[in-house]
């Protein structure tokens, strides 16, 4: 596909996923973990101000997830 082609047939705009994620610090080789994700970032960020708030070992992160429902869509996307 090149750029001046239109998205495939039946293409879905990808929905967005926000993430809360660390690092262990112990461990910072192995990447990072998912604590939790949303469909909102509302809700994202009141579970890192609760994770932090509570004293989690580790400092929280939001990433945010592009989600799509198949590849022609991810591909049209990149």
């Amino acid at each position: 596909m090149t750029a001046h082609e239109g998205p495939p047939e039946g293409y879905i705009e990808p929905i967005t996923a926000w993430s809360v994620e660390y690092v262990d610090p112990s461990e910072p080789e192995v990447g990072s973990h998912q604590v939790g994700a949303f469909t909102t970032e509302t809700e994202a960020v009141r579970l890192r101000q609760r994770l932090a708030t509570g004293g989690f070992f580790a400092e929280l992160h939001i990433n945010i997830i592009p989600v799509h429902r198949r590849v022609e869509d991810w591909e049209w996307d990149r």
